[in-house]
């Protein structure tokens, strides 16, 4: 065999190896029959976890122990190295050694797979390279030359994922519109759930108009001029490197005057504690132009806006990540 050229994978994307990837690898192959199989599954084991270690930089999730690759009874029947990505498959991450020209494929991961990442760990197993990636195999070999840049693995899952989100329901002519007025009356729209079934333990959203709000008000409807309520519903955005899920809460009360106050709170979602930075809510008058805006920053754990307008009163509500946005109408 040839052995690989400096220039041959120059963006190929360097890595170490932790320890924790080690002392996994060394467990799984002591379990294994024979010296042959061991050393097969040590390099698997180590390629499968730097794979998902690149992942974890890229804010991209995995399901490092729902993989195959990770299951003592597949180790020992079968050949496998891959590393499941939730709501997408399993993509599979094929080791070579340093200076191999050519990436080993079993039968057995010909099907059921998403693509093919080429891993080559170093002698020491200290470091490894992520080579690059086909999204396909034709046989039990692939040639390393014929790889496609880490990058472009990337832009696959992200194609991936906009391929299996649902189509958008079918909006009305006028669009679908929340009618806040009838919240006020205990009719929530489906998605719209309470705060604290969303927002992590301990997180309590106050605005300055609002005083002891509670996710439902048993006494109020839409005649209390007093009346007040609020919910909250799980927002995806589908950004490039991932699925970034942010929650949008809406914060209804209304005054003597007749006219309503609204308030509007973005928070992660999950267990991040932070925003991503950079991503927009903004409030659209009903023909589209902006009248409110606020952007989150590095290590905001809340973006929010606050106005009042009169019952019956139309607007728009946009959060925007990226190239992804995310819309929802409204009616005071």
């Amino acid at each position: 065999m040839t052995r690989l050229t400096n220039d041959m994978h120059h963006l190929a994307v360097p890595l170490p190896i932790t320890a924790a990837g080690r002392q996994a690898a060394e467990a799984f192959a002591r379990a294994q029959p024979n010296p042959a199989k061991a050393e097969a599954v040590r390099l698997n084991t180590l390629a499968v976890w730097v794979t998902h270690q690149y992942f974890q930089m890229m804010d991209i999730p995995t399901d490092l122990h729902g993989s195959d690759s990770w299951n003592p009874l597949m180790q020992l029947t079968a050949n496998v190295a891959d590393l499941r990505l939730p709501d997408l498959g399993q993509l599979e991450c094929r080791p070579v050694r340093s200076g191999e020209s050519v990436c080993s494929v079993p039968p057995e991961v010909w099907d059921l797979r998403i693509g093919y990442v080429v891993v080559a760990v170093a002698e020491d197993g200290q470091t490894a390279q992520l080579l690059g990636f086909s999204p396909a195999v034709q046989g039990e070999t692939l040639l390393l030359a014929s790889l496609q840049p880490p990058e472009m693995l990337l832009d696959h899952l992200y194609a991936l994922r906009q391929s299996s989100m649902p189509e958008p329901e079918p909006a009305s002519p006028n669009g679908l519109i929340v009618n806040l007025g009838r919240w006020l009356d205990g009719l929530f729209d489906v998605g719209w759930q309470t705060v604290d079934s969303l927002l992590a333990p301990g997180v309590s959203p106050a605005f300055s108009f609002r005083h002891g709000m509670e996710d439902t008000v048993p006494s109020a409807t839409a005649e209390d001029p007093a009346a007040k309520v609020r919910r909250a519903k799980l927002i995806d955005l589908a950004i490039q490197l991932g699925l970034q899920q942010v929650v949008l809460l809406v914060d209804l009360q209304g005054e003597e005057a007749g006219s309503r106050q609204v308030g509007l709170q973005v928070h992660p979602a999950g267990s991040s504690p932070y925003l991503p930075p950079g991503l927009d809510l903004l409030v659209l008058e009903a023909d589209g132009t902006p009248f409110m805006q606020a952007q989150s920053r590095q290590a905001d754990d809340f973006i929010q806006l606050q106005f009042s307008g009169q019952p019956g009163e139309p607007f728009r509500v946009l959060l925007r990540l990226e190239d992804a946005e995310y819309g929802e109408n409204f009616l005071i």
